[in-house]
């Protein structure tokens, strides 16, 4: 989908558009293969969607040049941002303008790049792979008012085990413990994959194994995950498949199970199929992408897809073509609200690390990160950006290559 079709979305949903609940056909997503690195990249050929400038200019109220992307007047909430993409070092970014303010010092490894997330009190952790151990190491670090980063160092108990990865991470509203889902590399037979959290201070951790969400769903992905804002309760989004390969044109639709639990830290450990069920795919929600509690654990916000795969004759499509991120009341599972929509187009080409698809927030949980990691033709169909009043305000660059994001 151009970006020009991207803005008349935008500026239709700003004007007030929402979405009311519908009857969907259940869907599955496309996961990367079994134990391969965390991006994919298949070759595949571009679409194009014209005939709708007149009308995005005239609902914008702007009609940026070929190529130029929109400014935004909506003053965000973080002045900088932490970016890890592929082919490239982690680095701190200007979230006006892109530009680099600082490098991480961690080294890349191309298959594996590091994912970071946000904490409170200007905080950042990062899990990477570093020369010397087989598994990864999780640091933690502050950025200044200038966005140069200050206190690197390891966080006690975070190195993890050989061909051990995290593939989704959040710290607690304290800071006192962060959570992790532990995924293993290709060439290693790791137990299935693993819920953790550790203590920020002492290095302790307490582990959830997967559990099986029905027969013959044994694999397991830890997608998303989120805390409340007491820091009691962990939410996770699990995604269980029948084999270690959920791409979407192999298992079809009965090969993926999505659930969203609610685990209680107070149960010290367990199966993550223990935790309160709280929202699981559905006719109403077919696919479930990402998954985040809101920081009172009365509403999720979820990236939803729905409809046919967009591909192209080389290569068939990877997600449904239709997105959304939608709030859903976590008592009921009714859909309150829609936030931002899009149509993907063609999925054929993606990078996924750990995961195309990411929607991530701050330390307050109300700001909202979006990525998604389309590179077909020269990787220039992907976007990441955040939320606001329907509109996904661009982060810089957008090059479909980012591989995790926090703020």
């Amino acid at each position: 989908m151009t970006g020009t079709l991207d803005r008349l979305t935008d500026a239709m949903t700003a004007a007030g558009d929402t979405v009311q609940d519908a009857t969907l056909r259940p869907l599955i997503r496309r996961e990367r293969g079994r134990r391969l690195p965390r991006w994919v990249a298949p070759v595949a050929a571009a679409a194009a969607v014209a005939l709708v400038i007149g009308s995005a200019a005239a609902l914008s109220g702007r009609q940026p040049g070929p190529g130029r992307p929109v400014v935004s007047s909506v003053t965000a909430p973080h002045r900088f941002y932490v970016e890890s993409a592929l082919g490239d070092m982690t680095v701190v970014r200007s979230t006006a303008t892109g530009a680099v303010t600082a490098k991480l010092p961690i080294p890349y490894r191309d298959a594996d790049p590091p994912v970071v997330t946000a904490g409170p009190g200007g905080a950042f952790y990062v899990a990477a792979f570093v020369r010397g151990a087989s598994g990864e190491r999780i640091y933690r670090f502050r950025l200044t008012s200038t966005g140069h980063v200050i206190g690197f160092s390891p966080l006690p108990g975070g190195l993890l085990g050989p061909g051990q990865m995290s593939d989704s991470m959040a710290a607690s509203p304290s800071g006192s413990l962060l959570a992790f889902g532990l995924a293993g590399t290709y060439g290693h037979n790791p137990p299935p994959d693993q819920l953790v959290v550790i203590n920020t201070v002492t290095g302790a951790k307490t582990t959830w194994r997967g559990g099986v969400a029905r027969p013959g769903f044994k694999w397991l992905k830890i997608a998303s995950l989120s805390w409340t804002g007491d820091g009691k309760k962990l939410v996770v989004l699990g995604q269980w498949t029948r084999t270690d390969s959920g791409f979407y044109s192999e298992t079809g639709p009965a090969g993926r199970i999505a659930e969203v639990r609610e685990i209680d830290l107070a149960s010290g450990g367990g199966r993550v199929t223990g935790g309160r069920l709280l929202l699981r795919q559905s006719a109403l929600f077919p696919y479930i992408a990402q998954a985040l509690i809101s920081p009172d654990g009365s509403t999720i916000t979820a990236l939803v897809l729905k409809g046919g795969a967009v591909g192209s004759k080389q290569i068939s499509g990877t997600y449904p073509e239709d997105m959304s991120v939608a709030q859903i009341s976590a008592a009921t599972g009714r859909r309150l609200s829609v936030l931002y929509r899009r149509r993907l187009g063609d999925t054929g080409e993606i990078n996924g690390a750990p995961d195309p698809l990411a929607l991530s927030n701050d330390a307050t949980g109300r700001n909202l990160m979006l990525n998604v990691g389309l590179c077909v033709g020269h990787c220039t169909t992907g976007f990441n950006g955040w939320i606001r009043g329907g509109r996904l305000i661009p982060l810089q660059p957008t090059d479909g290559r980012l591989a995790s994001e926090a703020w």
